[in-house]
């Protein structure tokens, strides 16, 4: 939680210590929800930060533990950021792919906020590829 703040803040490496730290602990814990999380975290500061092959590789594995354990909304959100990703580096058919997968899990799991999130960010991105 305290990364978060520090992220909200902008200060991004602050929050990369704080995910770290917290990381360090799930993992010795073997507490995988929370490596889930911190994964996804870290994805996001490196995101903001531009380096997306980073962020990528965090979000896929964020997104792997997600799936071994079968957390929906953890799911949803990670394909949401690939596809954030991918629409980064204007891969917009691939973008829509998890975008459409994230809509999906959201779906499932009833996040109105979300919903209606994703599905502008498909509406806004991908409408003229329909």
């Amino acid at each position: 939680n305290l990364g978060i703040i520090y992220g909200t803040r902008g200060e991004l490496d602050k929050a990369e210590d704080l995910y770290n730290k917290s990381l360090n602990i799930s993992e010795k814990l073997g507490r995988l929800e929370g490596m889930a999380i911190q994964y996804g975290s870290l994805g996001n500061i490196y995101q903001i930060r531009g380096e997306l092959d980073k962020a990528e590789k965090f979000y896929i594995k964020s997104l792997k533990i997600d799936e071994k354990l079968g957390r929906l909304d953890g799911m949803a959100n990670q394909y949401g950021n690939l596809g954030n990703i991918y629409e980064t580096r204007n891969e917009l058919d691939k973008a829509k792919e998890y975008w459409q997968k994230s809509l999906a899990l959201f779906t499932k799991v009833g996040a109105k906020n979300e919903i209606a999130m994703v599905r502008e960010w498909i509406t806004e991105y991908c409408s003229e590829k329909e």
